[in-house]
């Protein structure tokens, strides 16, 4: 089963890939313990191969890259996907000093691990690297800023107009060195066999099957770093090896779904096997707003109160996630910013009248078991969704049933994912399934899918806001919290924007798509969890960096 969180938020979002072998080191399985102070091995479940991997540490190539590369190469700080908090790496912190020009302040003390000064000219390289090869600014930092300088140990970023949220974009670019990058003739096509960047490994071994890091010695927070050596074996390209191989305990962390995972996973080692499935984004109807009847208000309303979110995460994810909020927050993730007048955190139940008097607004009616407009015709509607994203599969089948009793003649459309992305990105669909939010920040979320900037004429591909969505309100809410720095100003306007979700609905809002995370805890402890919630378990972008900086030896 393909894993839920599949979010559309911005060109890099983070794609969500999950990724026998030779052996290069330990397995899991061994017991090489020697102490909370460091040593042992830690092997990940690693990249996908096609079939085997292909040697190319190259890590500003997303989402191409190994995932071991992000141990190697550092950015300055990373924002949480979950509440938005940031963790310093090679800045140690940032500073607004206008709405148009931030401050980052450079790590000192710092060495790349070929034994080279890491410095803050490094930093402005890296992104006047990204201006030159367009190619590789995949999160679309030149469409934002004009520049950036280096003055001591401080990066000075100057903005095209205020966007104090996109420097969670900005502090999350790994850095690469300038004194190797800047003789390399095209960094878009350098697979960077020999990497050196400032992270807590280094590369040791590299097979099509399986590949080794050992650790930086000289890493600057060297005492923090448990494992002496990661191994990320090759992960097969057919999900049930996957699986099966997750279950005979080969890895201490994995990123994988599994149905009845207290029986699959669990109780396969009651001492040591343990989970954490977070939500990481919302999956939601995204009606194509273009056309009739999506594009009316009303119409959107009665959908909404026609499903039973809940039972449609039960078939997605088995019950691992819950319906979601129609106010565009994941919840609890993001509690702190709810609009408390928003009735029930936003969770809309299932309300059969309900939705019968909005169509009803909208001019449709119930008769004889199906809903019709005023010549008597059945509404249908053809869903869009990939069909090897099984759990959407699943997802849209019950919403299909449960329109289906409300009297609307729906139907999926399952083209392959790259039919779908080209379809919905152009506009040439009804509904659709897509991802919603998960970064950590609502600006982020809210703008890429609702700010009108993007709703580009049907034909135009976008690839934020496909449903088409504008509104004057919305826009003016965004641009307001674009130029805010204060928290209260930030507040004002992302409590507008939840009104304008659960109001306007311009996206019917699901259910949570979850991160499949998978520990053992027999030679590692410190693992993400509810308890812990300092990281989302994804094992494939910079996540990685917060967990294994949080990892300690078992006792």
């Amino acid at each position: 089963m393909k894993h839920s969180t599949r979010t559309r938020t911005t060109a890099l979002a983070s794609v969500f890939l999950v990724t026998s072998a030779l052996a290069l080191g330990a397995c899991a399985g061994s017991d090489n313990n020697t102490g909370a102070a460091g040593g042992g091995t830690l092997t990940i479940q690693g990249d996908a191969g096609n079939p085997q991997l292909v040697e190319n540490f190259n890590p500003l190539v997303i989402p191409t890259e190994l995932h071991g590369a992000q141990l190697m190469y550092e950015p300055l700080e990373i924002r949480s996907p979950i509440d938005g908090h940031f963790t310093p790496y090679l800045a140690t912190g940032h500073t607004f000093t206008n709405p148009k020009t931030v401050v980052f302040t450079i790590r000192q003390g710092v060495t790349w691990s070929d034994g080279k000064p890491f410095t803050a000219q490094d930093v402005v390289f890296t992104y006047d690297l990204l201006k030159k090869y367009p190619e590789l600014d995949a999160t679309g930092i030149w469409s934002q800023i004009t520049k950036a300088t280096a003055s001591g140990n401080k990066v000075t970023v100057t903005f095209k107009q205020p966007n104090v949220p996109f420097v969670g974009v900005l502090a999350a670019q790994v850095i690469v060195p300038e004194h190797i990058w800047s003789t390399i003739k095209n960094p878009a096509k350098f697979t960077n066999t020999k990497p050196v960047g400032t992270g807590p490994f280094t590369l040791d071994k590299f097979a099509p099957t399986q590949y080794s890091l050992k650790k930086n010695a000289d890493y600057w927070q060297a005492d923090k770093i448990a494992p002496d050596e990661v191994v990320m074996p090759a992960q097969s390209t057919n999900q049930s090896t996957n699986q099966l191989d997750v279950t005979s305990g080969k890895f201490d962390w994995s990123y994988n779904y599994l149905p009845d995972v207290e029986k699959t996973f669990v109780s396969r080692d009651k001492a040591h096997n343990t989970y954490w499935f977070p939500p990481g984004g919302t999956i939601g109807l995204f009606m194509n707003l273009t056309k009739q009847p999506y594009s009316n208000v009303d119409f959107r309303k009665g959908v909404s109160l026609a499903i039973d979110r809940g039972t449609i995460a039960d078939k997605a994810v088995n019950g691992y996630e819950t319906g979601a909020s129609q106010s565009g927050l994941i919840l609890p993730n993001l509690e702190k910013w709810l609009d408390t007048s928003i009735p029930e955190k936003g969770n809309v139940a299932q309300d059969t009248n309900g939705a019968l008097a909005e169509f009803q607004k909208a001019g449709y009616s119930q008769k004889g078991g199906k809903l019709v407009d005023s010549s008597g015709k059945q509404v249908a509607m053809s869903i869009m969704l990939p069909s090897n994203y099984s759990d959407w599969v699943a997802a849209g089948k019950e919403v299909v049933n449960e329109l289906g009793a409300i009297g609307i003649k729906a139907s999926l459309d399952t083209p392959t994912a790259t039919q779908y992305t080209s379809a919905t990105q152009s506009g040439n669909y009804d509904v659709a399934f897509g991802g919603f939010g998960g970064t950590g920040d609502p600006y982020t979320d809210f703008n890429n899918m609702l700010n009108s900037a993007f709703a580009a004429p049907i034909g135009t591909a976008t690839a934020n806001n496909f449903e088409r969505f504008k509104d004057p309100t919305v826009d003016e809410a965004l641009n307001t919290l674009a130029g805010a720095t204060g928290e209260a100003a930030q507040k004002t306007a992302v409590d507008q924007l939840q009104q304008d979700m659960y109001n306007k609905v311009p996206i019917v809002l699901m259910y949570y798509g979850g991160s499949w995370g998978l520990f053992s805890t027999k030679n590692f402890v410190g693992w993400p969890s509810a308890k812990d919630p300092y990281a989302l378990p994804t094992s494939y972008n910079n996540e990685i960096l917060e967990v294994v900086t949080h990892l300690q030896r078992a006792s």
